[in-house]
């Protein structure tokens, strides 16, 4: 039993950002594809810089993930190994 004076992280919570993450890699593929197909240099700069917001809250999340890993907080591990997993699995190449 969890004392109640110990701070947790629901699994929702974590569902959440899994879901985020899934997200966040799925937009990243599909930039991938745009930008092989893209004429529009306006277009092509808004989809790399585009791509570099999502990277960068990918690193975020992999940094959250580190951190909940041996922060004092009541995990439900099998979760965070998922969270941890999407943050890291390279993306399909195109």
């Amino acid at each position: 039993m969890q004392c109640p004076c110990e701070a947790s992280v629901s699994v929702d919570a974590l569902g959440c950002l899994c879901r985020e993450a899934e997200g966040l890699r799925s937009r990243l593929v599909r930039i991938d594809a745009d930008q092989a197909r893209c004429q529009n240099p306006a277009l092509c700069r808004r989809l790399q810089r585009e791509s570099e917001q999502l990277f960068s809250r990918l690193a975020e999340l992999r940094r959250l993930g580190q951190w909940l890993q041996s922060a004092p907080v009541v995990v439900d591990r099998l979760t965070l190994s998922l969270f941890q997993e999407l943050c890291r699995r390279p993306l399909p190449s195109s």
